[in-house]
């Protein structure tokens, strides 16, 4: 709204993360004492109605309910695609943390992980790819999901393309200008190298890492500190 408060929002919002704290820590309370995560709702229950109403208690003990199904589609999901129950513990452990300190949600991780399994990266280097292509996305706001689909389809051909050289521009990702200065090249004589097939895969991941550490750095973490990004990262 125009005429919004932003003090008082953030004092909302301070407010918000306060109970949400107390309500963990009556989570973690039931849950050391059954030490798993399908406790027993009885004393989860008990340590909830210390803190919401009846109405609350019941409506937050389905969202658990549904938060579980949902992990345990991941974990399913996830243990097929590594052909490992650990590896995916694991993987989905760093994806649900990265989730909870960015301003992207579960969702759009998870299956931006999917994505960059299919196109072949190793699960040891998903998390940190996710950053490097969050920190990106944030940048220049961008759907995580695009960013992802553009780095795998060339990274997976194994150089990149004219045509992938207009997509990137078309999203204002300034890869030309990063692959100039790799190529020791004004910006003009990026396409030729392009066309020449001299941009592999590799030039191009040393590009994009180059990109997010010289314009697009701790960018999710930033965004994360503003009222949307605390909102989201409570949601999650």
């Amino acid at each position: 709204l125009p005429e919004i408060n932003t003090q008082k929002s953030s004092e909302a919002v301070e407010e918000l993360k306060r109970k949400m704290e107390e309500l963990t820590e009556g989570v973690k309370e039931g849950a050391r004492a059954n030490d798993t995560i399908s406790m027993s709702f009885d004393q989860l229950y008990r340590n909830l109605t210390r803190l919401l109403t009846g109405g609350a208690v019941a409506g937050f003990v389905n969202k658990l309910v549904n938060v579980r199904s949902e992990f345990q589609q991941l974990e399913i999901a996830f243990g097929t695609m590594l052909k490992s129950a650990d590896k995916a513990q694991g993987l989905i452990t760093q994806l649900a943390d990265t989730a909870a300190k960015t301003p992207f949600d579960l969702q759009g991780v998870t299956q931006g992980a999917k994505q960059l399994l299919a196109y072949g990266v190793a699960a040891e280097d998903i998390n940190d790819k996710l950053l490097m292509l969050g920190d990106i996305a944030s940048g220049l706001s961008l759907p995580l999901g695009d960013l992802v689909y553009l780095y795998g389809t060339t990274m997976t051909q194994g150089r990149v393309y004219t045509r992938d050289m207009i997509q990137f521009m078309g999203r204002g990702i300034p890869l030309a200008e990063e692959l100039a200065k790799q190529f020791g090249v004004t910006k003009d004589k990026v396409s030729e190298l392009v066309s020449a097939g001299k941009v592999g895969a590799k030039e191009f991941e040393q590009a994009m890492q180059s990109m997010r550490t010289n314009r697009f750095n701790n960018l999710m973490e930033e965004q994360s500190k503003s009222l949307t990004g605390q909102i989201s990262n409570i949601e999650d």
